[in-house]
């Protein structure tokens, strides 16, 4: 009744609506896989200088104020390892509003972990990766301004999403003034 192509190609066509229908369930269930890292971020110490950054894009970096950040990270990111898990992006960005700013948020460090040997993080006295700059070139006026850890679990299938683990206060200094002659 039926020839050998027909019956193939309706075997074909059940599995892939299965195999599709498992990839929709595995998409959907993956953010809810609980997870507890471990964390924690101490905040040793923040210096603000003028004029460090060399910018030939940047005609305003000799009168723009540069923060460095002085930071210890301990993190246990292993339970949010899964069999759905391809590689974690954790990053720490500065979060302050200024004026003519409402928000501003500022990645200074971040890594890429691609297994769980590298998911234990320990650093001490590290220094932020990029620099940490308002567009207003002064942290002048610079409030509710905080240190917040992210971890974004990029899956093998599915939705990313970003998850702010540690949040801490972060006081930016306004650079000391050089006294003139003398």
């Amino acid at each position: 009744m039926y020839n050998l192509f027909q019956r193939l190609g309706s075997i074909t066509s059940l599995a892939m609506s299965m195999f599709m229908a498992l990839l929709i369930l595995i998409s959907a269930t993956t953010p809810f896989i609980p997870s507890n890292p471990t964390h924690e971020v101490t905040l040793h110490d923040v210096k603000t200088t003028t004029g460090r950054m060399v910018d030939p894009a940047d005609r305003t970096s000799r009168s723009a104020e540069y923060a460095r950040l002085t930071f210890d990270l301990d993190a246990d990111l292993t339970s949010m390892f899964n069999w759905n898990t391809k590689l974690l992006f954790a990053y720490i960005t500065a979060d302050f509003e200024s004026p003519g700013f409402d928000t501003n948020r500022i990645v200074v460090w971040d890594r890429i972990i691609r297994n769980t040997r590298q998911a234990k993080l320990r650093l001490r006295k590290n220094h932020n990766k990029y620099f940490l700059r308002n567009y207003a070139k002064t942290f002048e006026n610079v409030r509710n301004a905080n240190l917040t850890l992210h971890i974004n679990p990029v899956p093998y299938l599915g939705i990313m999403y970003d998850k702010s683990v540690a949040t801490i206060p972060l006081d930016i200094p306004r650079p000391e003034r050089r006294a003139s002659g003398a």
